[in-house]
């Protein structure tokens, strides 16, 4: 069966060295479960059986992670990492018509349901933000009109969450080849034709991405 869940796990971690050093980040124990794990279990509890984990740093821990787990399938990038774009066309083969993305080092109650629901071709999950740390992104009726420093202009108190949803259709938007970000190429291309749409997350998400984020969350 095709997959209707992409858990993102090939990144390099280097914000989260030394533990990375001999770790992939999305291994790292969060109460001594994997976060990998933490969200396996986010995306299982939106009925999503078979998920692909993308692997490149360590790749062979996160194959081991996989035995036994049913309806998960790991593709290891080689030779060189492809980034979110790259990674996703990269797995096209296995991918269902319509799938969600989430980042294997964010941990969330994103309601990924309720993605699925909205009637478009890219749905992100944004959540608010008090201080600008995160892209700005603009959202309007619904529709998502703007990212900082990609296309248009954003709005300084909303951020993407890194959970979104895709229709495979949208990979044709990727290059065919080499490393490549989701972000500035498909979507770079379908927000000003108003294919984007955006839901609110007012829910629980932490970012596992520097090593005082890791230790707040409680190793």
């Amino acid at each position: 069966m095709a997959a209707t869940a992409f858990i993102l796990a090939a990144g390099l971690g280097t914000r989260l060295r030394p533990l990375t050093l001999r770790t992939p980040k999305p291994l790292l124990p969060i109460h001594g479960r994997p976060m990998l794990d933490i969200v396996l279990d986010h995306v299982r509890a939106h009925g999503h059986d078979e998920v692909v984990v993308n692997a490149f740093w360590l790749a062979d821990q996160v194959v081991e992670w996989a035995v036994g787990k049913a309806g998960v399938t790991v593709i290891v990038e080689a030779p060189t990492i492809l980034g979110t774009g790259g990674g996703l066309r990269n797995a096209r083969h296995v991918l269902a018509e319509r799938f969600c993305v989430v980042n294997g080092d964010i941990l969330s109650d994103v309601d990924l349901t309720a993605l699925f629901r909205e009637p478009a071709p890219a749905v992100m999950a944004v959540r608010r933000q008090i201080t600008p740390v995160h892209t700005g992104v603009s959202l309007e009726g619904g529709v998502v009109k703007g990212i900082d420093r990609v296309v248009g202009v954003g709005d300084p108190s909303l951020h993407f969450t890194g959970i979104h949803v895709l229709d495979r259709a949208v990979l044709d938007l990727v290059p065919a080849a080499g490393e490549a970000c989701i972000i500035r190429t498909a979507y770079k291309a379908l927000i000003p034709e108003g294919k984007v749409r955006g839901l609110v997350h007012p829910g629980s998400w932490v970012d596992i991405g520097t090593l005082d984020e890791y230790a707040r969350v409680g190793a």
